[in-house]
């Protein structure tokens, strides 16, 4: 029988290594703001694109929806977060930043920023061009084979 050596995978390394700064990450904002990996991450989707839907927030950080009421409602008691009826659907609410929340945001992206000087170190501007365009195309190829599969049923080179 063939046996599949991950240590050598892109894509496992990709996982890890994703895996690796995710983890830093939440450590440094638990110790430094208080905050959960779920409260921070809804905190960056909201700070790209505010009053977004409890569903379009958890496809957006990857987590199941009912996982995230509990949060919103303990963020929304903390003043991060407030929930409006969405004009057009009543059935839903549109999650919106608050005020207190704007320092939160810089204070996390101060984080994300110290800890890229951390992770990134002793690799050259060069290699993370040439990384971060690989991975692009990686995802486009990846993308373009899941339509494939999905449409044809198979996917070829």
């Amino acid at each position: 029988m063939r046996k599949l050596d991950l240590s050598e995978s892109v894509g496992a390394l990709i996982a890890l290594a994703s895996k690796s700064q995710e983890r830093l990450a939440e450590i440094e904002m638990k110790k430094q703001l208080g905050l959960t990996p779920a409260q921070w991450k809804v905190i960056l989707v909201l700070n790209i694109m505010d009053g977004l839907t409890q569903k379009e927030i958890a496809e957006k950080i990857n987590v199941d929806g009912s996982t995230l009421v509990p949060v919103i409602d303990k963020m929304e008691q903390s003043g991060l977060v407030e929930r409006k009826a969405d004009s057009k659907d009543r059935r839903n609410n549109r999650i919106f930043l608050t005020k207190k929340s704007e320092s939160t945001v810089d204070s996390i992206i101060m984080i994300i920023l110290q800890l890229r000087k951390i992770i990134y170190n002793g690799i050259s501007e060069d290699e993370i061009s040439s990384t971060k365009n690989v991975l692009k195309i990686l995802i486009k190829n990846s993308d373009a084979a899941s339509i494939q599969a999905k449409t044809s049923g198979k996917v070829t080179p």
